[in-house]
């Protein structure tokens, strides 16, 4: 997961997880937009499945429903 705010913390982070129900995952801060950029993510609910060769296999710039991106995700696990 990579957050866009720059003012986001490790504790805002936690608690936007815990609010949302999100399971612990590896989450980053991009305050430069360095990490957004390179990923063509340009809006606020934008979805990029990177796998572990680094290539984008799912993208999406909507809200993506639980079952798609766990689906998404069992695919590239």
């Amino acid at each position: 997961m990579v957050s866009t705010d720059p003012e986001d913390t490790a504790q805002t982070i936690e608690e936007f997880r815990d609010r949302g129900g999100i399971a612990p995952l590896p989450w980053a801060i991009d305050r430069s937009g360095e990490i957004s950029r390179a990923l063509g993510a340009n809006a606020l609910e934008t979805t990029v499945i990177v796998d572990r060769e680094g290539e984008i296999v799912y993208r999406d710039a909507t809200a993506t429903d639980y079952e798609t991106l766990e689906r998404e995700l069992e695919e590239v696990l």
